[in-house]
């Protein structure tokens, strides 16, 4: 879903570039984006049960193009269902079968567009669709990572640690992690946008500045305005919350503040919610390559109440966090994978999410392939 109108208001400071200027450094893809892509090329097949590999060629063209331009990439894949994004994914999971539904209807009456249209909105990404685009990765020796949970914080994390450079990404929930550089938009010949979080400081624009803001009230900004952790207040949007943030600084004084204004209606358990939204983007467990186990984003201190951390995921022994993140285990059930028909996976309910491998950096690449006809 990522931060309503967050990206526009940062458009002062996203710079129009190519990712050929990462040449020689290795950047975090958020490899579910791109299979999102690749499916709508290929909705109306998966929807019918015919066998289809257009999402898979779909996200190699992009492999290899970043390899032609000097770029190593780093697949970073989704992993169980978190906690905090309960009530999230059950509203995605109803509106994918409704538009399903609704599309394979519109297929009947022949009505192609329109049905197109419907179904590209109604295919989950399976992790079966995952391990496709994994063995491909594989076969060419591209380092792959399957998160325990969400892929945002895995990327953060693996920026954090300076094993990648930069993040390839639509999800501007990245930013509320703490994303230091954020690559967006980017088409199929490297054209981009990027975000310096350096640059946050240099927003030009009416009534909105982050001069002198903390990554925390930031953080509480992008929260207040509705995330994938906490919806909104009704009719409260991120100028909005930025004013309050601006103001009152503290959750506790935001929330009291909101509750006396009469437009408005506050939850009763808002501020349980928001506390428990912030402790997922600072401390959700992820998985640490060099280590080899899961790790929290950051370590929370002892004032923390552990009762608010529970949005956060849970760790897992080494050896089953390591059979995720190579992919040999389904990060949901904690088992060997089950192959089965990639069709009867991608039309399933979407509680099932994705699987990979840790594989080996490619040291060279080659000359690009067909991307451009892709």
């Amino acid at each position: 879903m990522g931060i309503s109108g967050l990206l526009v208001r940062l458009g002062s400071i996203q710079r129009k570039n190519h990712i050929k200027e990462w040449n020689g450094t290795t950047v975090g893809i958020d490899a579910y984006s791109w299979l999102h892509k690749g499916v709508i090329g290929c909705a109306i097949e998966l929807a019918q049960g015919k066998h289809t590999r257009g999402y898979v060629e779909y996200a190699m063209s992009r492999v290899h193009m970043l390899r032609h331009f000097g770029v190593t990439p780093y697949m970073v894949f989704d992993g169980d269902y978190l906690p905090s994004k309960s009530w999230t994914e059950a509203e995605r999971e109803r509106r994918r079968q409704e538009r399903r539904a609704k599309g394979l209807e519109l297929l009947k009456l022949r009505k192609m567009r329109e049905a197109q249209e419907q179904l590209q909105k109604s295919i989950d990404v399976t992790p079966l669709m995952a391990r496709h685009l994994i063995d491909e990765c594989r076969r060419i020796g591209v380092e792959c990572i399957v998160a325990p949970y969400e892929a945002d914080a895995q990327l953060y994390y693996l920026e954090k640690t300076g094993i990648i450079h930069g993040i390839i990404s639509e999800d501007s929930d990245l930013l509320a992690f703490g994303c230091k550089n954020l690559i967006t938009k980017m088409d199929k010949f490297g054209g981009c946008y990027t975000i310096d979080r350096d640059d946050f400081t240099a927003i030009r624009g009416s009534g909105f500045s982050l001069s002198g803001w903390t990554d925390t009230e930031f953080r509480y900004m992008c929260i207040l305005s509705g995330c994938d952790y906490l919806p909104n207040i009704p009719r409260l949007g991120l100028l909005g919350a930025y004013k309050l943030v601006k103001r009152h600084k503290t959750p506790e004084r935001i929330i009291q503040s909101v509750r006396f204004d009469a437009t408005k209606t506050v939850p009763v358990d808002y501020l349980d919610g928001f506390r428990r939204a912030n402790l997922t983007f600072l401390h959700q467990w992820v998985f640490c390559p060099k280590a080899e186990k899961m790790v929290m984003v950051t370590e929370p201190d002892a004032v923390v109440d552990k009762q608010y951390l529970d949005g956060c995921g849970r760790e897992l022994d080494a050896e089953t966090a390591r059979g995720i993140a190579c992919g040999d285990l389904d990060p949901v059930t904690k088992k060997p994978f089950v192959l089965e028909s990639i069709v009867e996976s991608a039309i399933r309910s979407a509680w099932m999410k994705p699987k990979m491998r840790v594989l080996e950096t490619s040291q060279s690449f080659t000359s690009i392939s067909n991307f451009f006809s892709k």
